[in-house]
C-alpha cells in the first residue's frame, strides 16, 4: 500500500460527541496549530530472584491539539467556552467560571491522508492579548477515551478514500429559511463553479443553493 504523507491543515470543525452527519466548522483562524502525544509512563514489576525486572506495565497519555483562535465569530464561543451570545446586541459574556467542553474533532488535511478525528476532546479555552493587538483564545484539546456501548476509542487517521457526495439541500425542508448555513455545516459552490467550499453565510441567502456532504 502507497505511503501517504498527511500534510497542510485546511479545516477544524467539531460535532458532539458520539454523533454523526456534517461538523461545524470553526470559523476563526488557527495560529501555532501543534498535535503531540507524550511518551507512556511505564512502570516495572520487579522480580525477586533476579536484576531485570518480571514485567514491564506502559500507560498511554492522551493526544493533545493546542492552537489560538482568532478572528471568531462570537456567536460560536458559548459552545466552546461557556458563557453567553447575545445576537441583539452582538456582545458574548464570558464565563464566571472555569468553563470546559467535549466535542469530537475533526482536523482536515489538504494532502495525503484526509483527517485526523478525536473522537472524544476535552476542549478548554483561555482569552489572551497577542503582541501585534490581537484578542485571542488560547484553545487546548486533550483527547479522551469514549466507548461507543462495544469499543474504546480515543483518535482516528482517516485516509484518502472516494469523493465526497453533495446533495441540495431542499429550500421546501422544515424551518429552512430560519437555518444558519454555517451552523449547520452547509456546503456552496465556489466562484468558478468547480467545487465546493464550507459556506460563512450564517443566515439563508435567497437564491443560494447550499449542500450536505456525504
Amino acid at each position: 500500500m502507497t505511503k501517504k504523507t498527511t500534510l497542510k491543515p485546511i479545516s477544524l470543525g467539531y460535532r458532539n460527541v458520539g454523533a454523526s452527519g456534517d461538523y461545524t466548522p470553526l470559523m476563526g483562524v488557527l495560529k501555532g496549530l501543534a498535535i503531540a502525544q507524550d511518551e507512556p509512563d511505564s512502570t516495572e514489576i520487579e522480580a525477586e530472584f533476579y536484576d531485570a525486572p518480571f514485567d514491564i506495565i506502559y500507560q498511554g497519555k492522551p493526544v493533545t491539539m493546542t492552537f489560538e483562535l482568532a478572528n471568531y465569530d462570537l456567536a460560536e464561543l458559548p459552545a466552546l467556552f461557556g458563557g453567553s451570545y447575545n445576537d441583539a446586541t452582538n456582545i458574548y459574556e464570558g464565563s464566571p467560571v472555569a468553563f470546559t467542553s467535549e466535542h469530537e474533532w475533526k482536523l482536515d488535511f489538504g494532502r495525503g491522508n484526509s483527517a485526523l478525528v478525536i473522537v472524544r476532546g476535552l476542549t478548554v479555552g483561555t482569552i489572551k492579548k497577542e503582541a501585534d493587538g490581537a484578542l485571542n483564545y488560547s484553545v487546548t484539546i486533550t483527547a479522551l477515551v469514549y466507548n461507543d456501548g462495544t469499543n474504546d476509542h480515543m483518535y482516528k487517521i482517516v485516509g484518502a478514500g472516494a469523493a465526497a457526495t453533495y446533495t441540495a439541500v431542499s429550500t421546501s425542508s422544515t424551518g429552512y429559511s430560519e437555518k444558519n448555513p454555517k451552523n449547520e455545516g452547509w456546503y456552496e459552490k465556489d466562484g468558478a463553479n468547480t467545487d465546493y467550499r464550507l459556506t460563512w453565510d450564517t443566515a439563508v441567502v435567497d437564491g443560494k443553493t447550499y449542500y450536505t456532504k456525504s
